[in-house]
C-alpha cells in the first residue's frame, strides 16, 4: 500500500464541507497536485533531473519517442522505483499520426512490461484523434498554459505549462508561484520540461530551478501532492466516480464500502484514495484492513483517516481494546460560560469590531500550518496584509479562530464580515456563539485583496465575557474583521435621558466607532442633539457610535 498520509495539525485539507465520511480532493487531504512531465527522452533528464527527484523522494513522468533510441532498460528501472514512462509517439511528427496512438503504446509495453502505458503527451502539443486516444489512454497532455481544476474538462486535453528558456517557468520562484496558484484553487498544475541545463534538446530548464521547486514542495508537502501524471489522473477519476458508504458498525468495529464505476480496460484504477470517517464512538485507538490486508490508519481531529483502494473490498475499522476518548475532550461545542482562552490583547468589547487577526492565543485550528511571515504573531496561523493592517489568510475549510469578547449589553446583534476571495465562486465563513451561528457568503471579486462587507445575519448574545468562534466554511477566503452592532440595546434615536442643552448655532461634531476610530467630522447647525444626529448619521452602517459635540460632550448612540 502506498503511503499517502499528510495529516495536519487540525482539520484536513481539500474538504469543502464536513460529513460523516469523505473522500479527499487530493491524496493525503492536500489542497492541490503538481505533476512534472519530461518529453523527448533526453539524456540530461536521466542524469540530472532524476537525482533531484530522488533527493526529495518525488516521482516524475517521462514521455519517450520510440524511434529516437530511448534507453528502455533505464526507463524500466525507473518504473520499478515509482516513476512513469508514457508515450510521446513513435516518430515525433508535427502532428502525431493516428496510427501511432496504439503502436507507440504497444511498443512501450513490450519494452517495459512492468507497467501499463496509459498516458500520452502529443508532439508539438497537437492532439490527434480523440476517439482513438480514448480507446488507448486514460489521459493526455496539451500545452495551453493553464492550471486545471480538480476535474479537468477533458482528460485528453489536460493543460500544462511549458518550462525552460522559451517557456513561462525557468526559475524556482516561477515554479513556486504556479504551485501556490494551484493550492489556492484546489487545482492541478502540470509542468512540461524538455532539456535540463545545457544539452542538445529544446528549451532547457535550469536544474537549480527544478531543485528549488521540489524543495519548496517538500516544505509545503501538507498542501501540495507531487506525483506522476498517471497517478493524478487515476486519483481524479476515481475520486469523482467513487462512493464511500457505511455497511455496518458497533462500538468496536465498523465496515465501509468504497466502490467506483470506472471501466478498467485501460487501467486497473486501483490507486488508494484518502478517506476520513467521523469518529462517532470516540475511539482512542484504531486498526484498519481491506480484504485481509492491513492499512495505515490514524485518529485525529475527531476523525479516522485511512487510505484504501476503491473496488478493493470492504474496509474494516476496529477498536481492538475498546478504549475511548473521554467525552469532555471530544466535545466541539463552544461554551459561552466557561472561559479558558487567553485573549491576544484583552477581551474585545462588543458591540464593536473584532479584527480577525486578533484571535485568542493558541485558540485556533489552522490546517495548512501556514506561518505568519509578517511578524505580527508568533503562532502558525496565516496572516496577510490588508491595506495598512492585517487579515487572516491562507485559510482552508474547517479552520476556526476563537475570540474572547466582553458583551456590554444583552441583545440581538447584527453581524457584518469583511472578507475577500479570489476563488471562482463565493466562499463562506460562519460566526458562532454556543450553538447559534450565522454565515456570510463572501463574493468573489477576482483576487484576495479586494474586500467586501457582507451582512451575515443576527446573533442573540447575553451580557458578559464569552467566546465567539469564526469558522472557515470554504477554502481560500481572507477575513479582515467582524463587526457586531446591537439592534435592541438602544433605539434609533438619541437616548431620551440626555440633559445637555445646545444653543441654536454651529456645533463641531465628531463620530467615532467603539474602538475610538474617527468616522466623520463636520460642523452643523441644529437646535437639539437629536437634530444633530439625524443630520450627521447618513451613510453609516447600523451599529453603535460615539457622538462628540464640541470638545467635551460625548454620548453613545445607536443607528
Amino acid at each position: 500500500m502506498k503511503k499517502l498520509f499528510a495529516w495536519t495539525a487540525a482539520v484536513a485539507l481539500g474538504i469543502s464541507s464536513l460529513q460523516a465520511q469523505e473522500i479527499a480532493t487530493w491524496a493525503g487531504f492536500r489542497s492541490a497536485v503538481a505533476t512534472f512531465t519530461f518529453d523527448d527522452n533526453l539524456a540530461n533528464q536521466l542524469s540530472i533531473a532524476v537525482p533531484i527527484f530522488d533527493k526529495y523522494g518525488y516521482k516524475a513522468s517521462f514521455y519517450i519517442v520510440n524511434n529516437w533510441a530511448p534507453n528502455y532498460n533505464k526507463y524500466k528501472e525507473l518504473v520499478t522505483q515509482g516513476y512513469e514512462v508514457g508515450s510521446h509517439s513513435d516518430s515525433h511528427a508535427n502532428t502525431m499520426p493516428d496510427s501511432e496512438i496504439a503502436s507507440s503504446k504497444k511498443t512501450i509495453e513490450s519494452k517495459i512490461p512492468n507497467q501499463q502505458c496509459n498516458t500520452i503527451t502529443y508532439p508539438n502539443c497537437n492532439e490527434p484523434s480523440e476517439t482513438l486516444l480514448s480507446q488507448n489512454y486514460i489521459g493526455g497532455r496539451i500545452c495551453s498554459g493553464q492550471i486545471d481544476n480538480k476535474t479537468p474538462q477533458n482528460y485528453n486535453r489536460i493543460s500544462s505549462i511549458i518550462c525552460g528558456n522559451t517557456g513561462n517557468v525557468n526559475t524556482a520562484q516561477a515554479f513556486q508561484q504556479k504551485m501556490q496558484e494551484a493550492i489556492n484553487k484546489n487545482g492541478w498544475v502540470t509542468f512540461l520540461i524538455h532539456e535540463v541545463d545545457n544539452g542538445s534538446g529544446y528549451s532547457p530548464t535550469d536544474s537549480k530551478a527544478i531543485d528549488g521547486a521540489l524543495s519548496w514542495a517538500k516544505q509545503n508537502d501538507e498542501k501540495i501532492w507531487v506525483t506522476t501524471f498517471r497517478n493524478a489522473i487515476m486519483y481524479s477519476k476515481e475520486r469523482d466516480a467513487s462512493k464511500l458508504t457505511k455497511v455496518s458498525g458497533d462500538a468496536k468495529s465498523e465496515t465501509y464500502s468504497l466502490t467506483h464505476s470506472l471501466n478498467t480496460t485501460l487501467s486497473y484504477f486501483d490507486y488508494p484514495l484518502s478517506l476520513r470517517i467521523k469518529n462517532t464512538n470516540n475511539w482512542a485507538t484504531v486498526s484498519a484492513s481491506q480484504k485481509g490486508k492491513s492499512l495505515e490508519a490514524k485518529i485525529q481531529d475527531g476523525y479516522i483517516y485511512v487510505d484504501a483502494v476503491p473496488n478493493g473490498g470492504d474496509i474494516v475499522l476496529t477498536n481492538e481494546n475498546g478504549s475511548v476518548i473521554p467525552s469532555s475532550s471530544s466535545s466541539s461545542e463552544i461554551s459561552s460560560s466557561s472561559i479558558a482562552n487567553t485573549p491576544f490583547h484583552g477581551a474585545i468589547s462588543i458591540p464593536g469590531k473584532i479584527e480577525a487577526e486578533n484571535y485568542d492565543v493558541n485558540a485556533f485550528s489552522d490546517s495548512d500550518g501556514r506561518n505568519d511571515t509578517l511578524g505580527f504573531r508568533t503562532d502558525d496561523a496565516g496572516i496577510v496584509k490588508a491595506g495598512a493592517g492585517y487579515a487572516l489568510g491562507y485559510t482552508n475549510a474547517g479552520d476556526y479562530f476563537e475570540y474572547t469578547v466582553d458583551v456590554k449589553n444583552a441583545g440581538t446583534y447584527t453581524v457584518t464580515v469583511r472578507g475577500a476571495t479570489g476563488n471562482e465562486t463565493a466562499a463562506s465563513v460562519s460566526l458562532s456563539a454556543g450553538t447559534k451561528s450565522v454565515q456570510a457568503s463572501i463574493p468573489t471579486l477576482g483576487d484576495w485583496n479586494t474586500y467586501s462587507d457582507v451582512e451575515a445575519g443576527k446573533l442573540k448574545l447575553s451580557a458578559g465575557t464569552q467566546i465567539l468562534r469564526l469558522t472557515i466554511d470554504d477554502s481560500y477566503v481572507n477575513v479582515d474583521w467582524i463587526q457586531l452592532a446591537c439592534e435592541n440595546c438602544g433605539t434609533d434615536k438619541i437616548s431620551q435621558n440626555i440633559k445637555w442643552k445646545i444653543s441654536n448655532g454651529f456645533v463641531h461634531c465628531q463620530i467615532f466607532d467603539l474602538n475610538g476610530h474617527l468616522i466623520k467630522s463636520l460642523k452643523t447647525k441644529a437646535a437639539s442633539v437629536s437634530e444633530i444626529w439625524n443630520t450627521v448619521n447618513s451613510n453609516l452602517r447600523r451599529g453603535n457610535y460615539l457622538l462628540r459635540l464640541g470638545r467635551e460632550t460625548a454620548i453613545r448612540v445607536t443607528k
